[in-house]
């Protein structure tokens, strides 16, 4: 009997000494990681001089909750060459919100339409993307402010290069491509390479500079006088088939995204951290990510703004825009990121 008592003692004493040798290793392998996400964002160009918290929207009747993290995230038309032009205007080709519902455990992201008609605060009424062209990313989220009642916890902005590099990095995404767009993509410069012109109808894997392309198709290419229409998978076209191909993109990378090692994310962070500028801190980015992880999904809500009918598309100052019910918008936009 005290033989087995022993030999009990000696085996909890083995396992405690193997428990505390496991324990060491995962705290070595937890400790590697943070030194490597530390590393890796710290290549982010942090920019608290434009940090949305500095924005004064007090004026503004607006909505926030605490369970539901809003991030504006911007695009910009002209990659980091091109934007280092002098006399080169700098735009923002996409906007969009990110939500993180973890009231109701969603991703969702909105893509808000550039040719919208709005009042941009200190400039008068003009289109949405002349907010950012005007005053930056702290007029931007003034105009949403004012417009929608949303208040933002952040800002990202990315770039072009950032597309391509991050798109080649997962090894490409697949996308279902109509047959107008593939005709379009392969007889236009909107892919950078020629080599890279060789899309067909139906679903593929597009590598970062077609996936480029294909995201920043608004319409056909003008011929004779008349300027054909590109249709996207579920039937939309001009401005409303590029943000929804820009938010399939989004949702094919997730998915992607999903299926790769720890070692593979941290490689990836490093390539977009270089390339992104943001308010976030790391303890932001951090939490957000540990948030992510908990939902268990990549499935992405999307939403648009204007919604269908609930607009008209006159010409006005010889420019065509989206003259918008602004009361309806801003309800569907407060009910898709809030209560669903």
């Amino acid at each position: 009997m005290e033989s087995k008592r022993r030999r009990g003692r000696m085996v909890r004493r083995v396992l405690f000494v193997i428990g505390l040798l496991l324990s060491g290793a995962a705290g070595c392998v937890a400790a590697t990681l943070s030194h490597r996400m530390d590393s890796s964002l710290g290549m982010l160009n942090y920019d608290k001089d434009n940090a949305l918290e500095k924005v004064d929207i007090s004026k503004y009747d607006t909505v926030s909750d605490n369970e539901v993290v809003n991030i504006l995230l911007v695009g910009a038309d002209k990659d980091e060459n091109e934007q280092n032009v002098k006399g080169v205007s700098r735009r923002s080709d996409s906007m969009m919100i990110a939500t993180l519902d973890m009231k109701h455990k969603k991703l969702k992201v909105t893509s808000l339409m550039r040719d919208m008609y709005l009042e941009i605060p200190g400039h008068g009424k003009n289109k949405f993307n002349s907010a950012y062209q005007n005053g930056g990313i702290k007029l931007l989220y003034e105009t949403i402010a004012s417009n929608f009642g949303i208040k933002l916890d952040g800002y990202a902005e990315v770039n072009f290069d950032a597309f391509v590099e991050v798109i080649n990095k997962v090894g490409g995404i697949q996308v279902d491509v109509t047959e107008s767009e593939a005709k379009h993509l392969n007889t236009t410069n909107y892919i950078k390479r020629k080599k890279n012109r060789n899309l067909k109808p139906g679903k593929q894997v597009l590598n970062g500079y077609q996936a480029l392309g294909y995201s920043r198709i608004r319409h056909g290419k003008r011929v004779n006088g008349v300027t054909p229409p590109v249709y996207s998978a579920s039937g939309k076209a001009d401005d409303y088939g590029r943000t929804e191909r820009q938010r399939n993109v989004i949702q094919a990378l997730l998915t992607k995204v999903k299926s790769m090692s720890v070692d593979q994310w941290l490689d990836l962070i490093d390539v977009v951290m270089p390339n992104v500028k943001t308010d976030l801190s790391k303890d932001d980015i951090y939490s957000y990510m540990v948030a992510i992880a908990k939902l268990g999904t990549t499935k992405l809500d999307q939403y648009r703004v204007p919604a269908d009918n609930t607009f008209t598309s006159p010409t006005i100052n010889g420019s065509s825009v989206l003259d918008i019910d602004l009361e309806k918008n801003k309800n569907g936009l407060h009910n898709f990121i809030f209560k669903k």
